[in-house]
């Protein structure tokens, strides 16, 4: 079973009141039957869990800097009212608490960690990309790297390689792109392709009735079958090519 966590960001002018801030919140906790212990920071603020009975564990840390953070863990079977009704009483307290100390509050999404079907994937400038798959259409390594087609509702079919997003269904415009977007005529030539292992430029140069194309790709596991007749079966069938 997956678990969810919940991120509650407050930025502050200056530093945080750390006895003022923790009193404020203790009544929350009670209600909640959660349990707190105190952890020692060595002067770096305040940092304190809490775990609740229904297993939901929290980390509330009041920065020394002016930063007050709070995690909230629970499982994808908890009552969701009852945790958003505990977020919202928190920044609510903590809104009143630190009245005019505010610079920001920053109340992120819900992660779902470790759910059956992943929805995270980095880009390759390190920034994390949440997409709204909903199923795992196909997985395999080959000898070169690791191969998932994920379905997402939004873009379709998107094909995954060594965990980077490689390209979608939607993207199809794209590759009308880099064949010419209509200037160039193939009808009777002879066209190499370099690498194009998803198959998308082979299949739309084969409806423009080339003479011969000759594909060049290091691993065709990535279409998974590859015959002269078929094409790229994997994506002919799971990418929409």
């Amino acid at each position: 079973m997956a678990v969810r966590h919940y991120i509650l960001d407050f930025k502050l002018c200056g530093q945080a009141d750390h006895a003022a801030t923790v009193r404020g919140l203790q009544s929350i906790f009670q209600e909640q039957e959660m349990t707190e212990t105190v952890h020692d920071t060595e002067g770096h603020g305040y940092l304190a869990t809490f775990v609740g009975k229904n297993g939901r564990f929290a980390v509330l840390r009041v920065h020394s800097h002016g930063l007050v953070t709070f995690d909230l863990q629970c499982s994808e079977g908890d009552d969701l009212a009852q945790v958003d009704n505990l977020l919202n009483a928190l920044e609510k307290k903590l809104k009143t608490v630190l009245h005019g100390d505010i610079q920001r509050v920053k109340r992120l999404p819900v992660l779902r960690r470790g759910a059956e079907v992943d929805r995270y994937w980095p880009t390759a400038d390190g920034r994390l990309v949440e997409y709204d798959i909903d199923e795992v259409v196909y997985e395999k390594d080959s000898p070169y790297q690791n191969i998932k087609i994920m379905h997402s509702r939004q873009f379709g079919n998107i094909l995954i390689l060594n965990g980077d997003v490689n390209l979608a269904e939607s993207d199809l415009p794209y590759t009308h792109a880099i064949m010419g977007s209509g200037r160039e005529r193939y009808a009777g030539k002879e066209v190499l392709i370099l690498g194009g292992g998803d198959g998308g430029i082979l299949c739309e140069v084969v409806k423009l009735k080339p003479k011969m194309i000759t594909m060049v790709e290091i691993s065709f596991y990535t279409s998974i079958y590859f015959t002269q007749a078929q094409y790229m079966q994997a994506p002919r069938e799971h990418l929409g090519f």
